[in-house]
């Protein structure tokens, strides 16, 4: 079974978006002047687009992490099935070296 990275890519644009909106309703009704208003927003884009891809970081480096356990949990179920399938050739093996004597 191979292991699919979830996308992550539009992360820091939701958050981003998210937090502009809010800033812009906010300002709305605080009856902000236009160059306030302008201000609020650059400001606030800035701050969660930086916030936005450090979470984008974070996150890839865990399904990273994640990806590398679920890796090694096919590797081993592959020499399980390997010790088991070499078990059960060696078994049949005996059995007919017995018939034979």
């Amino acid at each position: 079974m191979k292991y699919n990275k979830p996308n992550t890519r539009p992360v820091p644009i939701l958050i981003t978006l998210a937090a502009a909106g809010i800033s812009c309703v906010i300002s709305i009704l605080q009856g902000a002047s236009l160059r306030e208003y302008v201000i609020r927003l650059l400001l606030t884009v800035i701050i969660f687009g930086i916030f936005g891809s450090l979470v984008r970081v974070f996150l890839d480096m865990g399904f990273r992490a994640d990806q590398k356990e679920e890796e090694k949990k096919a590797e081993e179920a592959e020499k399980e099935s390997e010790d088991a399938d070499d078990e059960a050739s060696e078994d049949q093996d005996g059995d007919e070296k017995e018939k034979k004597e």
